[in-house]
């Protein structure tokens, strides 16, 4: 039988006992989002209710199962191992049991490319990467044509093969 346990709000924990795996999973949801995270342990059919305790950097869960005590920290997030001292008995509570596991999160579809943007006398494309604003064009993975350079200390215009700038005679590159 699943568990459900509210963490925070937007926030829900779920356990599950399907065979010898527990199965734990975090639901967070807020407007225009939604995380889900889970985790699978093998630790064998529970024999006891499963426990949570909230403590000041999350909650704990205690799960007695055939093959032992096994004890988890949840942050945010992340699901990770407790060691047995982090367990504050007096602090726990029974998991409320649920009849609905938590559905998955159908996964996002492909994003379709990107159309060229015209700004002005500003061109960006995607496929391949390439900007060009007025007579200068920048790209990755194609040599830029033609492309103009510029000094670096005063801005002045260089020609290709110019060792020095004609303007402010700073050494070039």
């Amino acid at each position: 039988m699943p568990y459900h346990c509210d963490f925070s709000p937007g926030q829900k924990i779920y356990l599950d006992n399907p065979g010898s795996i527990t199965l734990i999973t975090l639901v967070s949801a807020g407007v225009g989002q939604q995380q889900q995270s889970s985790t699978q342990v093998h630790t064998g059919p529970w024999t006891e209710t499963p426990q949570i305790a909230r403590v000041s950097n999350g909650v704990l869960l205690r799960c007695v199962a055939a093959q032992g005590t096994f004890f988890w920290q949840i942050q945010g997030m992340q699901i990770e191992a407790a060691p047995t001292t982090a367990w504050v008995a007096d602090q726990a509570t029974p998991m409320q049991a649920t009849e609905l596991a938590p559905s998955p999160i159908a996964p996002m579809p492909p994003m379709p490319p990107m159309a060229p943007m015209q700004m002005g006398d500003m061109q960006m494309s995607s496929n391949p990467m390439t900007l060009r604003m007025g007579k200068m064009t920048l790209g990755l993975g194609t040599p830029a044509v033609n492309t103009p350079k510029f000094c670096t200390q005063c801005g002045a215009a260089i020609a290709q093969g110019d060792r020095f700038c004609g303007s402010c005679g700073r050494q070039l590159p």
